[in-house]
């Protein structure tokens, strides 16, 4: 069997998808990209027919799925190709789109199978960041409300999932906003590792109250080192806090307490506004996300690191110290208090009084 890798790398329009596997690809030349978009482009006009910017997805149905399917042979090739050679891909794609509000399909099941992803991972962005790149795109402009890009942005995270599952393989939510470090590190380190017979990197879910200390600021100075020293220590370390949805809200409750209807956002030098009632409309959906998304961090992880500083008891933390604890994760616990909950004791593995402590059981185990 070779040691080659195939990343199914998903994520909508604006989400940033390409742009962090080519940083990625900037850090190890030992990484290939494909862009199915780029090349059915490329196809197409290797096949004599000019496609119009913003028309591909008003082709006929039948010339769309030969058009990707033409794409997807040559694409077969080179993976091969790679894959025999013990390197690394990531095939950059959609899996649907969302377009004149209904959903179409973006892959074709047999090339799918046929490619043979070791790994599914989807890349994801704050909601009002991928609104902000779709409205400053000629093609997306205007199109899509924020809940739209919400509800299409989970339909892309959940197709990506199923066919993972469907394959038996491994998933990921990524969130773009990390650090292409880490994304490297899960393509080299974890998962090629694992394929290759040696010894993948641990993964974590770095699980604290975020309500209760946000505005604190030497408290979350402490979170940010606990954060520093687990990912130097040698742990892929997922952080709830780098899709930040819930800003919206808060955003929006500030704009009606001064009397006006949007709100203004910035991303990366773009700067756009956002209907306060956009945002209200899209408060379940930001919500439930939030919660789900996290869960899903959580099953990517081997382990739940709590980092826990404060007596006040938080809903948040605890749900997802008990479903890790439930969903045979072990739960380790930075408290440096003396007393706690025999509820957040139940549900926790070991509990440590600080990182150093904690990452020195970690290698007497064998974890790190």
């Amino acid at each position: 069997m070779s040691d080659g890798l195939v990343a199914f790398v998903t994520g909508i329009s604006g989400s940033g998808r390409l742009s962090i596997l080519q940083e990625v690809q900037a850090r190890n030349s030992m990484l290939r990209v494909v862009d199915v978009g780029s090349r059915m482009f490329k196809k197409s006009s290797d096949l004599g027919v000019h496609i119009p910017d913003g028309k591909i997805l008003d082709m006929d149905p039948l010339a769309l799925d030969y058009l990707r399917a033409a794409t997807f042979e040559d694409i077969l090739k080179e993976v091969e190709s790679i894959r025999s050679t013990g390197g690394v891909v990531g095939v950059s794609t959609h899996v649907c789109f969302r377009w004149k509000k209904h959903l179409m399909q973006a892959f074709n099941f047999h090339y799918v199978n046929t490619l043979n992803p070791d790994v599914y991972i989807n890349v994801i962005d704050n909601a009002h960041n991928v609104y902000l790149n779709l409205l400053h795109d000629r093609v997306w402009s205007r199109r899509l409300t924020l809940k739209e890009v919400l509800v299409w942005r989970d339909e892309e995270a959940f197709i990506t999932r199923m066919l993972a599952e469907y394959q038996k393989k491994p998933f990921y939510l990524f969130p773009r906003r990390e650090d292409p470090a880490m994304l490297e590190k899960i393509l080299f380190n974890v998962e090629k590792a694992r394929k290759s017979g040696g010894k993948p990197l641990p993964k974590a879910y770095l699980s604290y109250p975020i309500t209760h200390v946000k505005g604190d600021v030497e408290v979350w100075e402490q979170k940010d080192e606990i954060k520093k020293k687990l990912k130097e220590a040698g742990i892929v370390l997922f952080d709830p806090i780098s899709i930040e949805d819930s800003i919206l809200i808060d955003m929006a409750h500030d704009a009606i307490s001064k009397g006006r209807e949007t709100i203004e956002v910035e991303v990366d030098g773009k700067v756009g506004e956002i209907k306060v009632k956009e945002i209200l409309d899209a408060v379940g959906d930001i919500k439930d996300q939030i919660v789900m998304r996290d869960y899903q961090l959580i099953n990517q992880s081997d382990m739940i690191i709590v980092f826990y500083p404060t007596k006040v008891l938080s809903p948040g933390v605890l749900s997802e110290v008990k479903y890790g604890y439930t969903h045979n994760k072990n739960v380790y616990a930075i408290f440096p208090f003396e007393e706690s909950s025999p509820f957040f004791e139940y549900y926790t593995t070991k509990v440590f009084k600080d990182a150093d402590s904690l990452l020195d059981y970690l290698r007497e185990v064998g974890t790190l």
